[in-house]
C-alpha cells in the first residue's frame, strides 16, 4: 500500500516523514508525519466487522473526554476507506508511554470512565457468546480446548443477565497511554464491541492483574456485587476467548504481529495453563 498516496487522495494530507509501527496481531499501521501534524494510518481487512464500529465508539469517546485515538473523517466524510482490498482509516496520534501492569490502578480508573460513558441496555449472554464463532472448526485442534471453552460459555449463561456497554475488548497496559500532563488514554479499538462489562474487567485483570479492580469499582461503585459474583466467571470466558483465538490463528497459519509460530503455541499453551490443565 502506498501510504503517502492514501493519506493524500482520500484525507488531503501532505506527508513529509513515514514509520512502520509494530504489534498490531490482526492490522496493519503507519505513522505518518504531516507537517506539524501526526497521524496514524491504521489498515485491516475487508472481513473485520469489529473495525468501524470500534470507530465510531472511539470518537463518541473522545467526545465524552476519553482520550482514544480519535478518528478523522477522509475527504468524503468517511471514518472508513476501501483501499487495495482493505479497510482503512486515519487516527490522531496519542503520543506518551505505554502504560505497564504495574500501573493496575489507572488502567482500572480508565475503564470505568469508558463504560460510564458508553452504557448500553443489557442483552443475551448466550447470543453475545457467538462472537466465538468463528473459532468453531479450530477447537478440536488439542482435546482440552472444546470443553473447557463450552463449559466457559455455560457458567456465563447461567450466571444471568449482567451490565452491559461498549468494550475496549482487549484492554493490554500497551493499550493505555500516559500523556504530559498525566492524563491517560486508551487506544486501539480494533476489538470494540457490544457486551458485558465484565469481559472488559475481566481482560484487564487477566493482562495486569486484580488490582484493577478496586480502582474500578471506585468508578463504578453501583457494579460491586456483579464484579464479586460475575469477575472469575468472566476470567474464564476472557481464557476461552484466547484459547480459541489461538488455536484458530495456529489452524490458519496466521502469523501476522508476531515473530514466528511459537508465539502463537505460547499464545495457546497459556490459555491452557489459565484453565489449570
Amino acid at each position: 500500500m502506498d501510504v503517502a498516496e492514501v493519506l493524500r487522495e482520500h484525507w488531503d494530507l501532505k506527508v513529509s516523514g513515514l514509520e512502520v509501527l509494530t504489534g498490531g496481531m490482526n492490522s496493519a499501521t503507519w505513522l505518518a508525519s504531516c507537517g506539524a501534524d501526526r497521524v496514524v494510518l491504521k489498515a485491516v481487512g475487508v472481513d473485520d466487522e469489529s473495525f468501524g464500529p470500534g470507530l465510531e465508539v472511539a470518537r463518541r469517546l473522545d467526545d465524552a473526554g476519553v482520550t482514544t485515538g480519535r478518528p478523522r473523517a477522509s475527504k468524503r466524510g468517511r471514518l472508513v476507506e476501501l483501499v487495495d482490498g482493505r479497510q482503512v482509516a486515519v487516527l490522531e496520534y496519542v503520543d506518551g508511554a505505554e502504560l505497564v501492569p504495574s500501573d493496575q490502578v489507572e488502567i482500572g480508573d480508565v475503564l470505568g470512565r469508558v463504560h460510564s460513558a458508553a452504557p448500553l441496555e443489557s442483552g443475551e449472554t448466550a447470543d453475545w457468546l457467538r462472537f466465538l464463532l468463528p473459532f468453531e472448526d479450530s477447537l478440536d485442534l488439542e482435546p482440552w480446548i472444546r470443553p473447557a471453552v463450552s463449559a466457559a460459555i455455560a457458567d456465563a449463561v447461567a450466571l444471568g443477565p449482567v451490565s452491559w456497554a461498549w468494550l475496549h475488548g482487549d484492554p493490554a497496559a500497551e493499550a493505555f497511554r500516559r500523556q504530559a500532563d498525566g492524563r491517560v488514554g486508551l487506544i486501539d479499538w480494533g476489538s470494540a464491541m457490544r457486551g458485558p462489562i465484565l469481559y472488559d474487567v475481566a481482560s484487564a485483570a487477566m493482562y495486569v492483574g486484580r488490582g484493577v479492580v478496586p480502582a474500578y469499582l471506585a468508578r463504578r461503585p453501583d457494579l460491586t456485587e456483579e464484579v464479586r459474583d460475575g469477575l472469575d466467571v468472566y476470567l474464564r470466558v476472557r481464557y476461552a476467548v484466547q484459547a480459541g483465538y489461538f488455536a484458530w490463528r495456529i489452524t490458519t497459519n496466521l502469523l501476522t504481529g508476531i515473530s514466528g509460530p511459537a508465539d502463537n503455541q505460547k499464545g495457546l499453551a497459556d490459555a491452557r495453563r489459565s484453565f489449570g490443565l
